[in-house]
């Protein structure tokens, strides 16, 4: 199997760009150049390829759409801990046996880890404000994008249509502090926000986090970062947020009453936001690496 390793020079504050030396490595030139230096590679390609990416979250959603677009049944992926959120490696370790994992439809986009928007979407613009500032980089960055986040008006009025495990349609209207649907467990640099999710399941794990205020916020942000809100053995709100927390395991979600979503740590604009699962899609290596450790 060939191996070709993938690197983007400005992820991470350049931690990357020292295995550019790597044989068959790839410096990325600009956003979206993995995307189309992946999907050259896959025309016609009748050798299995490792794409070992060195980056971010954002970098290796850039790779699995190169893959996934191109159908090719002879790549795989592996991910290099060099970014700055690294959530897909934390999924993955929690999933240490994972072959083949599924991916989510964003429209008509993919992403591999998470769909979320409100406040935390805020927190990511905000984060890479703050990755702009010496020494700061990491789960540093997005604890400081959400004081910021804080400082400013919250809340958004969101329409969210889901289709639960069972084929039962569901609709929720309301004011909420965020929405995420979920493929891995964790995003925003660490925050186990899906506890029960899944890599290999054929499912969406959907959360809903209703409006709350500052102080509340406050008290519960630590408890949500662990992933203690949910309960996973039961797959229900954890004593303290029934209240306030909506989640279910879903085979689609649509999302209205948007002006842009965030996949995978990359946002885009859009109004409506639909996500599917593609059933065991990425033919995964990772699992099996040293690539877990975070």
């Amino acid at each position: 199997m060939k191996t070709v390793h993938i690197l983007n020079p400005a992820a991470g504050q350049g931690r990357a760009i020292r295995f550019a030396e790597l044989e068959d490595s790839y410096v990325t030139k600009s956003k979206g150049d993995a995307t189309r230096y992946v999907k050259e590679l896959l025309q016609d390609q009748t050798e299995p390829i490792n794409f070992k990416v060195y980056g971010g979250d954002g970098t290796v959603n850039e790779v699995v759409e190169g893959i996934v677009s191109s159908n090719s049944q002879n790549a795989y992926l592996s991910v290099m801990p060099t970014g700055t959120g690294n959530d897909l490696v934390r999924s993955l370790k929690s999933d240490a046996q994972a072959t083949e994992i599924d991916v989510l439809t964003v429209n008509n986009k993919y992403a591999v880890n998470a769909v979320n928007t409100g406040f935390d979407l805020t927190v990511v613009h905000r984060a890479a404000d703050m990755k702009k500032k010496p020494f700061v980089s990491g789960p540093l960055a997005y604890i400081l994008g959400i004081v910021s986040a804080l400082s400013k008006s919250y809340g958004k009025n969101l329409k969210i249509e889901y289709t639960d495990r069972d084929g039962n349609e569901f609709c929720y209207e309301g004011e909420c502090l965020l929405a995420v649907a979920a493929n891995g467990a964790y995003y925003g640099g660490g925050f186990m926000a899906s506890p029960a999710a899944s890599l290999t399941d054929g499912l969406i794990d959907l959360m809903i986090i209703k409006k709350v205020s500052r102080m509340k916020f406050i008290s519960l942000v630590g408890t949500y970062k662990k992933g203690k809100h949910i309960n996973t053995a039961e797959q229900i709100p954890e004593k303290g947020f029934e209240e306030i927390v909506i989640f279910k395991k879903c085979k689609s979600v649509t999302i209205s009453g948007i002006d842009e979503i965030c996949a995978d740590g990359e946002i885009f604009p859009a109004k409506k936001v639909t996500v599917g699962v593609l059933e065991k899609a990425l033919k995964i290596m990772t699992a099996k690496s040293e690539a877990v450790t975070v």
